[in-house]
């Protein structure tokens, strides 16, 4: 069924990737309905990774044929190789198809549009008739889908002329792979997903820090791509190493200066890596204050109707309030602390109320005075 050959992919994929649902979706749909399939977008972010990996959850790898294409890509290659002992007897231009796409179950075309337009009109014909025809040769195309993987938006490729478009419409599927943002928490997310796979020095809780300096060095110059964002830990535990230290600490990752993209971002490197360890160690606080605000709230959920409890909790409170006040945070966490504090002090009402409602008081009328006055 499709919808199990979907979970499997996308399982597979989710295990290894982030913001992989698209893809798993699209080879799904193009391995069920035998639709050819175009993945594009910017290098890094795992389109050949995810496209072998998909794959292997659908058919073994002896029915699948990679071909990478280029500019000293030509139509013998494509086709499985030239012929050489009957080109000199007898003159004779044949391929070996067999050895090609042609004979496999699925290819994948690697950054099939760099190849020359004589090599893509070829192989538009090939699929147009679904056969090699090549002269008194002719091989039948037992290819069934065919995913093309390039870093070339289609609109461009259109551009390189009449073979190049009319390739591009063979096939119906197409899918941008790319990030929908490079924000600190996507970064984030793929950090802690292949973290546990890196050996090397501990992380030493270095992943926010590093995930905000991708996320800000993204917005300043070019998008660090997931698979550089990953080399970044890599430097880092190395840098670690190479001080002979088993724990990743700030002054490791100034070598980041070396990652591709980082580079109009290196003289500032360092104040932003204060920075943002100042905004990391202020977000640990400002979490565990949140914390201890659910655990008096819970506390106050047991305090039931009880006055005593119920004023030990506001005296909690009370101080809660003072000790939120006084913390240090950064710019953007402010208005968290504000929400807290505030929230905090709107409880420490609500519950002195509730206190006095709850306060049981002894009224004696005045009848009962005199006639408790003796004669």
């Amino acid at each position: 069924m499709v919808v199990d050959l979907f979970e499997k992919i996308s399982l597979a994929l989710a295990n290894n990737f982030v913001q992989s649902d698209k893809v798993a979706r699209i080879i799904a749909l193009a391995v069920k309905s035998k639709k050819n399939v175009l993945l594009w977008g910017p290098g890094g972010h795992g389109k050949s990774e995810m496209v072998t990996l998909a794959l292997a959850q659908v058919t073994s790898k002896e029915n699948i044929f990679v071909q990478t294409f280029g500019e000293g890509m030509d139509e013998a290659r494509l086709f499985g190789g030239l012929n050489f002992k009957l080109l000199e007897e007898e003159k004779i231009l044949q391929y070996y198809p067999e050895r090609s796409f042609l004979g496999k179950e699925i290819a994948v075309f690697e950054e099939m549009f760099d190849a020359p337009p004589v090599v893509l009109m070829s192989l538009k014909d090939t699929l147009t008739a679904r056969e090699l025809r090549n002269g008194a040769q002719s091989f039948a195309m037992e290819t069934k889908v065919i995913i093309a993987i390039t870093n070339r938006d289609p609109s461009e490729i259109a551009d390189m002329g009449p073979a190049a478009a009319a390739l591009v419409e063979r096939f119906p599927l197409q899918l941008k792979v790319e990030w929908p943002s490079y924000k600190p928490a996507d970064y984030l997310e793929l950090f802690v997903k292949v973290s546990a796979r890196l050996e090397g020095a501990e992380l030493n809780g270095t992943m926010p820090v590093l995930a905000e300096v991708m996320a800000k060095a993204s917005e300043s110059g070019s998008v660090i791509s997931p698979r550089t964002a990953v080399h970044a830990l890599g430097i880092a535990k190395t840098a670690a190493a190479l001080r002979g230290s088993d724990k990743v600490e700030q002054q490791d990752l100034l070598d980041l200066c070396f990652l591709p993209g980082m580079e109009a971002f290196a003289s500032t490197l360092k104040a932003e890596l204060d920075a943002a360890y100042d905004r990391s160690q202020a977000e640990i606080l400002l979490q565990r204050a949140e914390f201890i605000y659910g655990a008096l709230m819970q506390e106050l959920k047991e305090a039931g109707v009880s006055p005593i409890k119920l004023l030990q909790v506001a005296k909690k409170l009370i101080q809660f309030q003072d000790e939120v006040s006084a913390l240090k945070v950064t710019d953007g966490l402010t208005d968290r602390r504000k929400a807290l504090r505030d929230s905090a002090a709107a409880k420490v009402v609500e519950i002195q109320k509730s206190a006095l409602d709850n306060t049981r008081i002894e009224t004696i009328s005045m009848k009962e005075v005199i006639e408790g006055v003796p004669a």
